[in-house]
């Protein structure tokens, strides 16, 4: 009843009522407006997420671009190519102290792992990679290529393989920051890391011999280098302000016999 009464009045209270009514959409709309305008904090937002298109627009290059470097990485892999010797390099710090690890690689364990491998070292990615996390009684860290421009053409990222065997010391793991977000950076387990193998972190090949050169790797900046200045400034970042990091100075395929 109240409502249909109110509906009929027709007084100047009811007229100053429609009128403040009126305004008020008005305001609305005026606010509405201003916050699609350009300015405020809507117009962040907006930035933000056409910038998230652009990444997205950049991302389809990039694997386009990755797609033809992998091609020609695949046709560089020979017959024997389980076994990869990487030299490494500024062992305990030192310039030109030098030493070889050889790893062999296994399908059986980690298929997806072991193929990105192969990929990379055909294309010569980790030539001059810096090993830029140290954690004593764990592990050592590298896999972010000096170029940042060679960096982002392997930012696609590869599905898990299931864990089937432990993180032992000597074993070789991808690092990554969830669950089918491995790329290019990678792990030596420096000792029994048992534990990563209930959060997924499935090794794809082992130290067969050099370990003794993975332990001489210089451990003086600990965590400090910053991963993001490294993927977009590179080796010019890391040689200016941490000079004495072990690197990778080459890495290359050897046959079965060459690694014993």
């Amino acid at each position: 009843m109240r409502v249909k009464n109110f509906s009929r009045r027709d007084d100047g209270g009811g007229r100053a009522k429609t009128h403040l009514l009126v305004l008020a959409a008005t305001a609305l709309v005026i606010v509405f407006v201003a916050r699609f305008s350009g300015t405020g904090s809507w117009h962040s937002k907006a930035a933000q997420h056409e910038e998230h298109n652009i990444s997205k627009s950049v991302a389809s290059t990039e694997t386009d671009a990755i797609g033809s470097q992998v091609a020609s990485s695949s046709a560089a892999i020979n017959d024997d190519s389980n076994f990869v010797e990487f030299i490494f390099s500024n062992l305990e710090g030192k310039s030109g102290q030098e030493g070889s690890v050889v790893v062999q690689l296994i399908p059986e364990d980690a298929p997806l792992g072991v193929k990105r491998i192969k990929e990379l070292t055909a294309a010569k990615f980790w030539d001059d990679c810096r090993v830029f996390r140290v954690v004593h009684k764990f592990m050592v860290q590298l896999g972010i290529n000096g170029d940042p421009t060679v960096q982002k053409q392997w930012r696609n990222a590869i599905p898990d393989d299931p864990v089937k065997t432990s993180n032992a010391r000597g074993t070789v793991t991808f690092a990554m920051a969830g669950p089918n977000t491995r790329t290019t950076q990678i792990f030596f387990n420096t000792v029994n890391n048992k534990y990563l193998d209930g959060q997924g972190f499935a090794p794809f090949g082992k130290v067969v011999s050099g370990m003794e050169v993975i332990d001489s790797i210089n451990g003086e900046y600990a965590e400090k280098p910053n991963q993001g200045k490294i993927q977009t400034k590179g080796n010019a970042y890391l040689m200016n302000e941490f000079p004495r990091l072990s690197f990778i100075k080459s890495a290359k395929f050897v046959s079965s016999a060459d690694a014993k």
